[in-house]
């Protein structure tokens, strides 16, 4: 009866992960932010420093993820990602100064690298042979909970005892994270005896070992290598799009005049559309298809980002509208782009392709990490930030869209 049900452990254990090396160290990360850049010495600058070491040491992992996985398989690589995770709050509980900070942002960068999505979908695609997106919704969910959970618990915990107090909490969550996925998680169905799990044909719900993909999936021609390499681009424009909003959400409020309290709330409730948007967009692409899903998240997102451009206007109304929209928005970020990993990739190549695409999405992330801090030392506003960004978002909108309706192979028996 376990094996039965074990698709929905392996799951759980996804969510759990992604909770711990994404969630705690990138999305709730913000509501620490104010805090940070208070210290002196740290600034600023200092505070989009912290988040572009983290960044690039993510992207650096992820250039040998499959390298990694390849030795420890996804069980053990996950929970030693999941412990450098640990290690990075540990690092940042004892952190006085901007050195000390940075030395945590390593291990937290690893801790996301190495034990984020390319993490998800490997299992994704070894477990799931139907209702991908699905799983990677609910999955992806795990850091959206994160989000909407620790803004709050860490507020309190600051309150109550100290910056480093909610420091060494996170840091205890992490590791009870990696010891409870590490005595569950299996890295293939055969580990067990099982066949991967397909969803019924009638997607009823029940799921069972057989039945058909959803017919939203359809195959794709292959591409030239120019557009593909313009697809890899659209990706960096995702991660640019989908790592700004909750990032410095909450120093774009503060810093407009609106209270901390206010500040960390953005986050959370960005948090709870971003939790449930994950979720629905898995759906989204299993029964509309990649191209109407992509337009509908982006356009939704977008909207959000030119919202919270009217930030100076002090209107808190305007503010949580645009948390809510950009939260549900940059679900693209998790869901969309380990659908299209798997969808736009031959099988041949899935696990490399995987890894390009989270590679091109991280230096999105890098970028997006890096400059607001510095825009806003040389404009005087983050406001800037998130007009460029929906700029940037309307672009990848454009050529994502245009790739699914130039290579969309609408003739090919599905598989």
């Amino acid at each position: 009866m376990l094996k039965r049900h074990y698709d929905k452990i392996i799951a759980g254990c996804c969510f759990l992960f992604l909770f711990a090396n994404l969630g705690l160290a990138s999305t709730a990360f913000s509501v620490h932010q104010p805090y940070i850049v208070a210290i002196p010495g740290v600034g600023d600058s200092g505070g989009s420093l912290i988040l572009s070491v983290r960044t690039a040491v993510s992207l650096l992992a992820m250039l040998f993820v499959d390298r990694y996985y390849s030795v420890l398989d996804v069980r053990w690589g996950v929970f030693l990602a999941t412990l450098a995770t640990a290690c990075g709050f540990l690092v940042y509980s004892f952190a006085g100064s901007l050195p000390v900070f940075l030395v945590g942002a390593v291990f937290l960068g690893l801790g996301y690298g190495l034990g984020g999505m390319v993490a998800v979908t490997y299992i994704a695609n070894r477990w799931f042979a139907g209702g991908l997106g699905a799983m990677i919704g609910f999955a992806s969910m795990g850091s959206g909970v994160a989000t909407i959970v620790m803004p709050v618990v860490v507020l309190q915990i600051i309150h109550a005892t100290s910056l480093a107090g909610a420091f060494r909490f996170e840091a205890a969550l992490a590791a009870a994270v990696g010891a409870l996925v590490v005595l569950v998680l299996r890295n293939r169905p055969s580990d067990l005896g099982i066949d991967p799990y397909r969803p019924a044909p009638d997607a009823g719900g029940e799921g069972k070992r057989g039945g058909k993909r959803s017919r939203a999936h359809r195959p794709m021609r292959e591409a030239p290598a120019g557009e593909h390499l313009l697809l890899m681009a659209s990706m960096t424009g995702v991660g640019i799009f989908s790592c700004c909003a909750i990032t410095y959400i909450s120093v774009l409020a503060t810093s407009n005049g609106f209270s901390p309290v206010l500040a960390a709330l953005l986050v959370s409730i960005a948090g709870i559309a971003l939790t449930l948007s994950k979720f629905v967009t898995g759906e989204l692409f299993d029964h509309l298809g990649g191209a109407a899903a992509t337009a509908i998240l982006f356009a939704i997102g977008i909207a959000g980002y030119v919202l919270c451009c009217a930030a100076g206007l002090g209107n808190a109304g305007i503010m949580v509208a645009g948390a809510v929209l950009m939260g549900a928005g940059i679900s693209l970020g998790s869901v969309g782009v380990s659908v299209w990993s798997i969808d736009l990739s031959s099988r041949a190549n899935r696990d490399r392709e995987i890894r390009n695409f989270q590679v091109a999405y991280a230096i999105g992330a890098f970028i997006s990490n890096t400059l607001p801090g510095f825009i806003k030392d040389a404009v005087g506003t983050y406001v800037a930030s998130y007009a460029a960004v929906a700029a940037v978002a309307a672009l990848a909108a454009f050529i994502i869209l245009r790739y699914y309706l130039r290579y969309t192979d609408r003739t090919a028996a599905e598989s």
